[in-house]
């Protein structure tokens, strides 16, 4: 049936009360049995310290040693000091001071721990550990949902109340999948989400990885996104209020699925509430706030939690 720009007018006035309706009929209450909750997290937690080391070895089994002046830390005592700063939100001070409990017999000061944040070998093992993540899930193809969110660099705000606003967050992008919910593709940026957004499909591009289908929020339904996927990855999305019928064919046919099945449609498109809860739990075990002051050490922040979301997925 062919879609005129008349009734795709009258559909488009017709979307909040589908959503609306939808949300009436098939959502259902969310209740947290929060005693399966923390047995759960206490599992995550357990399955990653059990095996981080031997995954951060295994990630730097490929790093070059470091030449010059021999370091304080190597490479795989850095990384795994990072990593647990962040989980436990420790401060450079107290991270510093903590390293006998890590079983790292060594003296460094708070100022060699934030130089880790902008060390390219640490950069380059964090990035490994997420990659082996991945592919240790066995994930090679992906039903997606893709959001953002920031974190603050000052006081704790809501992120959708202040998004965009330079210079208060440290913005991520994510690609999760949908089955195991980990993140197939993250990304941070001081600039903005959607420069996050761009490189978390640089990420994806790199890992060969088949996205089968993406949804994304109304920040990313404009007609111009789906140059950034290929023709056998189907999109869900929320049509911007002044988006017209005319386009690519795959526009079209997005909107002719949307307007002959809006239910399903909607069922498809809301399951992206999994990158909101995703989020949610991140900032739950690594906090919201980020404390690093350079733009590297910042983004090298934002990237650790993505990966920690991660490696206590690798058991879930």
């Amino acid at each position: 049936m062919k879609i005129t720009q008349r009734r795709y007018e009258h559909f488009k006035d017709s979307i909040e009360e589908l959503i609306s309706r939808y949300r009436e009929e098939f959502s259902l209450p969310i209740s947290t049995d929060w005693g399966d909750y923390e047995f759960s997290y206490k599992q995550r937690m357990k399955g990653m310290a059990l095996e981080l080391r031997a995954m951060i070895d295994e990630s730097s089994s490929i790093v070059v040693d470091e030449f010059g002046r021999h370091p304080l830390l190597n490479a795989k005592e850095k990384v795994f000091l990072i990593l647990v700063k962040e989980i436990f939100r420790l401060s450079n001070r107290k991270a510093a001071y903590l390293l006998p409990l890590l079983g790292i017999e060594k003296d460094i000061s708070y100022k060699t721990v934030e130089r880790l944040y902008s060390d390219p070998l640490v950069l380059m093992i964090l990035n490994n550990l997420f990659v082996s993540s991945v592919e240790r899930k066995g994930i090679s193809s992906s039903d997606t949902s893709g959001d953002g969110t920031g974190y603050s660099l000052t006081v704790t705000k809501h992120y959708r109340s202040f998004r965009e606003k330079e210079g208060k967050f440290v913005y991520s992008f994510a690609l999760m999948d949908l089955e195991t919910r980990m993140y197939v593709g993250y990304a941070v940026s001081v600039k903005s989400e959607m420069d996050a957004y761009h490189k978390a499909l640089e990420m994806i591009g790199r890992m060969r990885l088949d996205l089968k289908s993406i949804r994304l929020d109304k920040y990313y339904s404009g007609q111009s996104i789906l140059e950034d996927f290929n023709e056998n990855t189907r999109i869900f999305l929320i049509p911007k209020s002044n988006s017209r019928i005319r386009g690519k064919r795959r526009w079209r046919d997005m909107i002719r699925q949307f307007i002959e099945d809006p239910m399903n449609y909607l069922r498809e498109y809301f399951k992206r509430n999994a990158s909101e809860s995703g989020f949610s739990s991140d900032k739950r075990t690594t906090g919201g706030l980020i404390y690093q002051r350079r733009k590297d050490r910042k983004e090298t922040s934002g990237f650790c939690k993505g990966l920690i979301h991660n490696l206590m997925l690798m058991h879930g």
